[in-house]
């Protein structure tokens, strides 16, 4: 048997700002209000429950809180060259060059800041955390990342 828990909450969203590369251009820099969602797959433990929810909850709060109010940037981005210098970051990209306070940014270690990446980056790292707390019965892990209504990157693993 298997059993499944979703949490779709307002509070687990983020306001950041972004940008992506994609067939040889670079998007204007933008924002989302952004949604995360998460979904676990497994077996009862012997309290009745996969994990508890409101861990579950703080945990993807606490996520989504790093990403919030900022300049999310793509580390792995082969496109993109990062210098820092005064507290600041320059982003370049051919003539384009953005500059920004070094606490407005977070690097991720992603190729590109799309929906589905960003949804990756967050169900890895809550696996991890998850792990951390002693989770024993998950045995899948979904994250989705909205960026508007309609439309989520949705990424999904095993629970290794």
């Amino acid at each position: 048997m298997s059993y499944r828990l979703e949490v779709i909450k307002d509070e687990l969203g983020f306001a950041s700002a972004h940008f992506i590369t994609y067939h040889q251009r670079c998007e204007r820099l933008h924002g989302h209000n952004y949604q995360a969602a998460v979904e676990i797959e497994g077996e009862l433990g012997p309290d009745g429950f996969v994990f508890d929810f409101i861990a579950l909850k703080r945990i993807m709060r606490e996520l989504c809180q790093e990403l919030d109010h900022r300049v999310l940037l793509a580390a792995q981005n082969k496109h993109l060259t990062f210098t820092e210098q005064e507290g600041h970051l320059t982003v370049t990209y051919e003539d384009k060059r953005y500059v920004f306070p070094l606490d407005a940014v977070v690097m991720l270690p992603i190729a590109n800041t799309t929906a589905e990446l960003l949804a990756t980056y967050l169900c890895k790292r809550l696996k991890a955390r998850l792990r951390e707390a002693g989770a024993a019965y998950i045995k899948r892990v979904a994250v989705s990342v909205s960026e508007g209504p309609g439309q989520r990157g949705i990424y999904s693993e095993p629970f290794e």
